[in-house]
């Protein structure tokens, strides 16, 4: 499962993508399913479709309904760390997302790998080797799709910019 640099990673392409003023509260709003460590419900309700639209439902809320594409941007946010802990690796059971939850509480796994797992226990031989380089692998993946949606905003946002600076 990917670190918190891919999934803040996540979170700005679905800022850049729909809400380009807001994408640091997409990058916070993709790393947030995370939390649930602190409570021991890691890969649970966090990290499911119903809790990124309960994140976008809030931005509705607190917004009083007036920034739609900030809601819809934080719910694709959230969404992208379902997605992505689905397409990663995973050590610790349970194996996998919650990913339909509130429809079911069944746990969901890709078997695809695309990102590596993270360790959370400091104290293995390898912690820092490992997840500094699954967070550099990250950064390739994903870096270069940050990289030209924040260049076409640009150049939407400076017309006079030369299409040879891409």
């Amino acid at each position: 499962m990917p670190s918190p640099v891919g999934h803040a990673l996540g979170g700005a392409i679905a800022g850049l993508a729909l809400e380009p003023a807001a994408v640091w509260a997409c990058a916070l709003a993709a790393v947030a399913p995370d939390l649930d460590i602190l409570w021991g419900r890691h890969n649970a309700e966090t990290h499911s479709v119903g809790a990124a639209v309960l994140a976008g439902l809030a931005v509705l809320t607190w917004t009083h309904g007036r920034r739609r594409r900030l809601a819809l941007a934080v719910t694709l946010a959230w969404g992208s760390h379902v997605l992505f802990d689905w397409l990663g690796s995973d050590a610790v059971p349970p194996i996998g997302v919650m990913a339909l939850w509130p429809f079911s509480d069944a746990y969901y796994f890709a078997n695809a790998y695309l990102f590596d797992t993270i360790f959370r226990q400091v104290w293995r031989p390898n912690f820092w080797t490992h997840n500094t380089w699954a967070a550099v692998k990250e950064l390739l993946i994903l870096g270069p799709v940050v990289w030209l949606l924040a260049r076409v905003r640009r150049r939407r946002r400076d017309p006079g910019i030369a299409p040879a600076s891409l």
